[in-house]
């Protein structure tokens, strides 16, 4: 890992050792969406573009996650917001390719759940409110990303997590690819079939 570790990471861990136990299988479809230069089936599904730059839930240089909404105007909610926090104007972000994504995994963690989140000893309000990208920005890994890189220290497929952005519009979801193994999976969804 590239960024310098959250001070509170050890502990944020044992918890998380405990609380993985709990993970639940989830399946469904996420939307994502990317400019036409990284909207191809195979990059969609590799999370090497936030292994490189670090996102919400990992740190640059620490894993691959690849990160959904449930809802198509929830994927649109949170490209808007990640290209308007680069400084982009929102006409210049256009066009955006959307995907649906099949996610099948076993072992989720639902950090939507207050009692879940609690166990960790950090609350839901934490989690969507802070500012991970000026941590990012200073070398130093965030309470997000912490949570993230204990969860895949333990294993964890998925994270369900509420939007920093709304309520309104579904959850988002983070597979942490490079533990997802047959049973598990997850792939493009094409077009129907004529």
């Amino acid at each position: 890992m590239k960024a310098t570790e959250f001070n509170g990471y050890r502990s944020l861990f044992a918890a998380m050792k405990i609380i993985a136990a709990g993970a639940q299988a989830w399946s469904g479809v996420i939307y994502r969406s990317a400019p036409p230069k990284w909207a191809a089936s195979r990059e969609m599904l590799t999370g090497a573009g936030t292994m490189k730059s670090g996102a919400r839930f990992n740190a640059p240089g620490s894993f691959p996650a690849v990160y959904g909404s449930t809802t198509p105007e929830l994927a649109m909610i949170e490209s808007l917001a990640y290209q308007r926090r680069a400084g982009l104007p929102v006409e210049r972000t256009m066009p955006l390719v959307f995907r649906a994504i099949m996610v099948d995994v076993e072992r989720l963690l639902d950090l939507t759940d207050a009692a879940i989140v609690a166990g960790l000893g950090v609350t839901i309000e934490q989690l969507k409110n802070e500012a991970w990208w000026l941590a990012r920005a200073r070398g130093q890994e965030s309470l997000t990303q912490a949570v993230g890189r204990a969860a895949h220290a333990c294993n964890i497929q998925a994270l369900l997590i509420s939007s920093a952005h709304t309520e309104l519009h579904g959850r988002n979801v983070v597979v942490l690819t490079d533990h997802v193994h047959p049973p598990s999976w997850l792939k493009v969804l094409r077009g129907a079939k004529k």
